[in-house]
């Protein structure tokens, strides 16, 4: 035992080296750590991850010198196996491990981790073994080994596409500093052995200045991993890929919602496809459904579970009263998506379907141009009287998976939701409340920067204008903070009305809503995006179109085709069934002077959270990752642009012609030596042993030149110069350099 005391009182050797490459490793551990983090945030609380990551930490740290190595990685995969038991020993499934299998088969075709319903087990169980490898490797000096096990963990969140492209750069800054450092160390580990040994002085002061510039080689290769792919993320055929870091705006309403499959990530600005997509038959006009999200991730939406194979048999409709809708849809273009009423309890058509976990349908492979199908659905019957008294006994299964918000999710966002709805007495009115708030107070435009925070805080707290996307993420989170499970819904709108029961749905009809559950009745739609613009700005689309070649924007019913004469509005309000009774009831709960809760004003902030904000806005600061980008971005083009000199110019230009006033003594010293700069470059520098009087005829120096060494002859060997003086001299430098 005392031998091993002894090791580990050792001394450290800190140096400098060193240093960078232990800050490496970190760099390229986080990157992972970061994704990690984030998967847990989205779920729940991270206090068991970060306690579960810092205690792998600490024994890497205990055991980085006095464990083999052979014996660490032994340890590794302990905790890799440890973590695999633990994970299957919670799950909540049975059997368990058939869960693991489906979550590992889903994994491998490429599904998102934040898809799997026990994500936050799986990252805990995952977490220590990179942790304790990475930290090990780096303290032993293994550099390169290091690197690859954060590497690893790294490339595994790259696959499922949980790791963001900052976060996978900032990674592989760190893997390859972590190598260029490392290698740097073991160098300058085996050059310090020789500080001992006669004569080697020189080969030491080599060794060093070898080592110094192999930092700045470092340093200026990391510069370039950094600049050279945000200067290709806007080139026009890398610009709005997956291969950008750059928040690129160019995509339409239809593709960032329909087409976003099980992952959806709220964009910036965005615009309005023309093109038809299907032609509908239906009794009534409703918001033709596509596909719901559950989890919200603070940036975007993702779908949990697994879908599952349709066999053509009726499905269970809503828990309360509902009444029977048969709509018939053919696609007028190819598409992947069966829209519908909500909720549909039979399919039958042209494409097979397989059944969601939110219970919509999805098509195996997609429709054709000419494809048709039919679905049945059992619309929701519920007055506002009894959604008012449906009550909060919530099912578990629905409030496990639609009250969850991220942790980080900022506290005012609740406080604002619980002032707004004060007054509301149940959920049915919260849910008023909130959707007339953001309807009234938040305008609706396409143009939009995406906040880099939580979507639904800034909206609420920090943007006045937004699109559908915006105001259904809102409500929905808003809604969750008061305790009311609500998710988030994709769709399109009715349509163009084109006969009495039917309608031609194009691309730009496609929306975000928000279903809220209700005991008794099921999911029951709100709509907080208001429907003028909206409707106003797909119409403007339209006759846009109707001027572009080739455009797909009218059937043989639509536009100069039209003979249908409409009587109503296409789009169905409220969104549930009163049967025509209650109609008194479903104004929004007002306060005590007959005003809807509004404790902002549209025109500026107020109160502490604040609200919609006008004039001068600050930009979002950078994420932690791309501050750590930018700051080696900058060191390692301050690195290169010292070994190519440009710095010592720049100095040099600054020292020239710059010159601040000090005392005249040193004033007169700088402007002689500026001028004699000027000479050494206009004719040639002053030789070795040559006297200023001697040079200065040499190279025929006017008389302005003369008068400044003068002045300075008189400095040095008279000791007494006036400030009159000095201004003279400065004066004559001034024009000698301007005139250079």
């Amino acid at each position: 035992m005392s031998g091993v005391a002894s090791r580990l009182r050792g001394p450290v050797p800190w140096r400098g080296t060193r240093l960078l490459a232990l800050l490496a490793v970190a760099l390229a551990l986080g990157a992972p750590l970061r994704t990690m983090y984030h998967l847990i945030d989205v779920v729940g609380d991270p206090t068991l991850f970060l306690a579960v990551a810092a205690g792998a930490l600490v024994a890497a740290a205990v055991l980085a010198r006095v464990l083999h190595p052979v014996l660490a990685l032994a340890v590794g995969a302990l905790l890799f196996g440890a973590g695999l038991v633990w994970y299957i020993t919670n799950l909540s499934t049975d059997p368990a491990f058939s869960a693991l299998l489906r979550d590992t088969a889903a994994l491998l075709t490429g599904r998102r981790l934040l898809q799997i319903a026990n994500v936050r087990l799986w990252v805990i169980s995952f977490a220590p073994a990179p942790v304790f490898l990475t930290t090990y490797f780096a303290l032993r000096r293994w550099y390169v080994t290091a690197a690859l096990a954060a590497g690893t963990a790294l490339g595994f969140f790259v696959l499922t596409t949980d790791a963001t492209v900052v976060t996978t750069l900032l990674g592989v800054v760190g893997a390859f500093a972590a190598i260029g450092f490392g290698t740097l160390d073991t160098v300058g580990s085996a050059a310090s052995t020789t500080r001992d040994i006669p004569g080697e002085s020189s080969r030491q002061r080599e060794a060093s200045e070898g080592i110094d510039s192999g930092r700045r080689a470092v340093l200026e290769q990391l510069a370039a991993i950094i600049v050279v792919p945000a200067i290709l993320s806007r080139l026009p055929a890398v610009a709005g890929t997956s291969l950008s870091f750059a928040d690129e705006g160019g995509t339409t309403m239809e593709g960032s919602l329909i087409e976003a499959d099980e992952a959806l990530t709220v964009q910036g600005d965005i615009s309005l496809t023309p093109t038809v997509r299907y032609t509908v038959e239906s009794d009534d006009a409703r918001y033709w459904r596509v596909a719901a999200y559950d989890r919200y991730t603070g940036d975007g939406w993702v779908r949990t579970g697994n879908a599952n194979p349709y066999d053509g048999n009726r499905l269970q409709g809503p828990p309360g009263d509902s009444r029977t809708l048969r709509q018939s849809f053919e696609a007028e273009s190819d598409i992947a998506t069966v829209p519908s009423a909500w909720r549909p309890v039979r399919y039958s058509g042209d494409a097979a379907v397989e059944l969601t976990s939110h219970g919509g349908f999805q098509p195996v492979t997609g429709l054709a141009t000419g494809d048709s199908y039919q679905v049945t659905s059992e619309v929701v019957v519920a007055t506002p009287r009894q959604l008012r008294e449906a009550g909060t006994d919530y099912p578990d299964r629905v409030s496990e998976r639609y009250l969850s918000l991220p942790d980080s999710t900022p506290d005012r966002v609740g406080e604002t939701t619980t002032t707004l709805t004060a007054n509301a007495e149940n959920p049915y009115e919260t849910a008023l409340v909130v959707e007339q708030w953001l309807q009234n107070n938040r305008e609706y435009s396409l143009d939009v920067d995406r906040p880099d925070r939580n979507v639904a805080d800034r909206f609420l707290h920090a943007m006045n204008r937004g699109y559908c996307v915006y105001f259904a993420t809102t409500m929905v989170v808003m809604l969750r903070t008061q305790g009311i499970p609500a998710r988030f819904v994709v769709g399109y709108t009715p349509g163009e009305r084109v006969g009495e029961n039917r309608w031609v749905v194009r691309g730009l009809n496609s929306h975000a809503w928000v279903e809220a559950y209700f005991p008794g009745h099921g999911w029951i739609q709100f709509d907080p995006t208001p429907s003028g613009p909206r409707e106003a700005a797909e119409q403007a689309r339209v006759e846009e179109a109707r001027a572009e070649p080739n455009a797909f924007v009218d059937t043989s019913e639509t536009g100069a085709n039209s003979s249908f004469t409409e009587t109503e509005t296409p789009t169905p309000p409220p969104l549930t069934e009163t049967n025509g009774t209650d109609t008194n009831q479903t104004e929004t709960p007002a306060t005590t002077n007959g005003t809807t809760p509004t404790p902002f004003s549209r025109d500026r902030p107020s109160g502490p959270t604040g609200g919609a904000n006008t004039g001068l806005q600050l930009p979002d600061l950078p994420s932690r990752e791309e501050a750590a980008l930018g700051l080696v971005a900058v060191l390692g083009t301050a690195a290169g642009l010292r070994r190519t000199g440009v710095t010592q110019r720049l100095s040099r230009e600054v020292w020239l012609r710059y010159q601040r006033r000090e005392d005249p003594e040193t004033d007169v010293e700088r402007a002689f030596q500026r001028v004699m700069y000027v000479l050494s470059k206009e004719h040639r520098p002053r030789e070795s042993g040559e006297t200023v009087r001697a040079y200065l005829d040499a190279v025929d120096a006017d008389e302005s030149v003369r008068r400044v060494a003068a002045l300075r002859e008189r400095l040095r060997y008279g000791g007494d110069v006036t400030e009159a003086a000095a201004d003279e001299a400065v004066d004559i430098a001034n024009t000698v350099v301007s005139d250079r």
